[in-house]
């Protein structure tokens, strides 16, 4: 039926990411995920030819789809929007007239979503940009995201310290947010095929556990850790120190003093990798240095 749909269409797809999902039973599954009630207004990135759309729109009160081609939104306002009158191509199924689905034309890096009143987020994300629309929507305040990835970026979005797959992605994402894999999808199921199997992930935001002092200055030193993950931690910080923001690191480093709590645990994490330490003491590490960082401002301000 959903292959009929893109031949009725003539979407091929294989431009702008387009791997189109076309097992019914996958879809279905997604949206039973994301449990939706009248009461949820929900956003989809990237609502291809209205597949999951259609799902979403039965169940949910309100949907806003932000689609960035406009033969798609052209599909989208045709299948969703229009009430049936026999002018489907090909018989294709459509002319659903849903008044409850508003189509946002354009690029969702460039759209204004706080201006979107959504509380849940279920797409079948664009693979190319998957991280820095990960990164947007971890931004926004909502209560659950239920989106798909590429396998191997879905594993590295709730790897846990220690593991092959741990890194920025990870420290950044289980900050604002608990990852829960919730089933691979063979790549199949899509068409055309991509080249890499998926898997659909559960975001729910909620408090990390642990303190930052500084949300920017804590992504910051992430950033700058696993920049060069294979290196100690001390070589690496070193390295990054004018990004970090304090030119005189590798002094205060040599300095540090067993004898006092604080920094022996700071003496504990220098010999080890950035991939071996948990959120929990790469936030801890990110507020020492921060500490460090006004403590020098102060001090050449005083000298001023």
């Amino acid at each position: 039926m959903i292959r009929k749909i893109l031949k009725a269409y003539k979407v091929t797809g294989g431009r702008m990411d387009q791997h189109f999902l076309v097992d019914a039973r996958t879809l279905d599954r997604i949206v039973d995920a994301a449990e939706l009630t009248k009461d949820d207004v929900v956003l989809e990135i990237g609502g291809g030819i209205g597949n999951l759309s259609e799902r979403i729109a039965r169940q949910a009160g309100m949907l806003y789809i932000i689609e960035k081609d406009p033969k798609m939104v052209d599909v989208l306002t045709h299948r969703l929007l229009e009430s049936s009158d026999g002018a489907f191509p090909g018989n294709a199924p459509g002319g659903f007239g849903f008044k409850n689905v508003v189509i946002i034309p354009g690029d969702v890096m460039e759209t204004d979503l706080s201006a979107v009143p959504f509380n849940k987020i279920v797409a079948n994300l664009p693979y190319s940009i998957s991280s820095d629309v990960t990164f947007r929507i971890l931004e926004q305040k909502f209560d659950m995201a239920v989106l798909m990835y590429q396998y191997e970026f879905a594993k590295r979005l709730e790897a846990s310290a220690g593991s092959k797959d741990y890194g920025r992605l990870s420290v950044h994402a289980q900050y604002r947010a608990k990852a829960e894999i919730l089933f691979d999808v063979p790549k199949s199921f899509f068409e055309p095929a991509p080249e890499v199997d998926s898997a659909v992930i559960r975001l729910i935001p909620g408090p990390a556990g642990y303190e930052v002092r500084d949300v920017p200055y804590f992504l910051r030193v992430t950033q700058a850790l696993f920049s060069q993950r294979r290196k100690k931690v001390k070589n690496t910080l070193i390295n990054n120190r004018v990004m970090i923001g304090i030119p005189e690191l590798k002094e205060i480093l040599s300095d540090l003093c067993p004898e006092d709590i604080t920094e022996s645990e700071i003496i504990a994490m220098m010999d080890k990798r950035p991939e071996e330490l948990p959120p929990e003491k790469i936030a801890f590490l990110a507020g020492f240095l921060y500490d460090k960082r006004e403590e020098k401002k102060n001090s050449n301000t005083g000298k001023q």
